[in-house]
């Protein structure tokens, strides 16, 4: 399955990184499809970046790693959260909403090899949300949507347009300070929906299984396991291992990434950890 190379990716990148103090006008026109199941487990490149602007880009190998890191941008500054989304559902990724310092928000094409195509403006004021996500479409369109946590700890979803603008948001709950972590990429457990996972602090796994009902797009939570406190960071890039599963990726705080396979199981969703490899402890974000 291919994927849009490093370069193009770059490409399209650096052009929203020049076009973001300039506002585009934003589409109005909402999606209309009904809730459906998503598509098989995406594969998308784990993208990670550092703290001094170097934009990395690891795409899965097949056997449960990755490939050579590629330079994807090395201006990656003044961008304080980034989030791959699949547009067309064809299980690879192509597009990214990016929200910068000044809590503006834009959806940009990441396979444009011109870099013609100006980035879409969603809107400002985004920096009320700690978290942002896009695990994949978890009901009401065809298009991604995106998690949003306030400061608060209440949860929100964006409906996900053809063009990349966000509809008005819904209210998941309150209550999700409690994590410190949520991850997910489309389907875990088998049922062909977009599901989440989220750690909380005291380093107990929840799985979130998803509805398809965007006005309550999650069933109530079921305890995955503890000690994962051991983890920093936990993402999702979809399926790295190629069996057709979601998997999951955890840094522990030594450094080292660890993948746990997906297995289609709710309540123990995940295979042993298989250890990937060390030194991912010079990134500061993964998505």
């Amino acid at each position: 399955m291919a994927l849009s190379s490093g370069r193009k990716r770059g490409r399209a990148l650096s052009r929203l990184a020049i076009a973001a103090i300039a506002a585009a006008l934003v589409g109005t026109t909402a999606g209309t499809a009904s809730a459906a199941p998503t598509a098989p487990a995406p594969y998308f490149p784990l993208m990670a970046s550092k703290a001094s602007g170097e934009l990395y880009e690891y795409l899965p190998n097949g056997a449960g790693g990755f490939g050579d890191r590629k330079l994807v941008e090395n201006e990656w500054t003044g961008i304080t959260a980034a989030m791959q989304t699949d547009q067309d559902q064809d299980g690879t990724a192509d597009h990214a909403y990016i929200r910068l310092t000044d809590g503006m928000l834009f959806f940009a094409d990441t396979t444009d090899e011109t870099g013609e195509k100006e980035p879409v403006y969603v809107g400002g004021g985004w920096t009320i949300y700690d978290r942002l996500l896009s695990p994949g479409n978890l009901g009401g369109t065809k298009e991604p949507d995106v998690l949003a946590r306030d400061k608060s700890g209440v949860l929100w979803i964006y409906q996900g347009r053809p063009d990349g603008t966000l509809g008005d948001r819904y209210r998941v709950g309150p209550g999700w300070d409690m994590f410190t972590h949520i991850a997910g990429r489309g389907d875990l457990n088998g049922d062909g929906r977009t599901d989440i996972l989220a750690k909380d602090k005291s380093g107990v796994l929840w799985f979130y299984k998803g509805t398809g009902d965007p006005t309550r797009p999650f069933e109530s939570r079921v305890k995955v396991g503890s000690g994962w406190n051991i983890f920093d960071t936990l993402v999702s890039s979809g399926d790295v291992n190629g069996d057709g599963r979601s998997d999951l990726l955890a840094r522990d705080t030594a450094g080292v990434l660890w993948l746990y396979k997906g297995n289609g199981n709710a309540t123990d969703p995940f295979e042993n950890r298989v250890r990937i490899g060390g030194g991912w402890g010079q990134y500061n974000n993964f998505f």
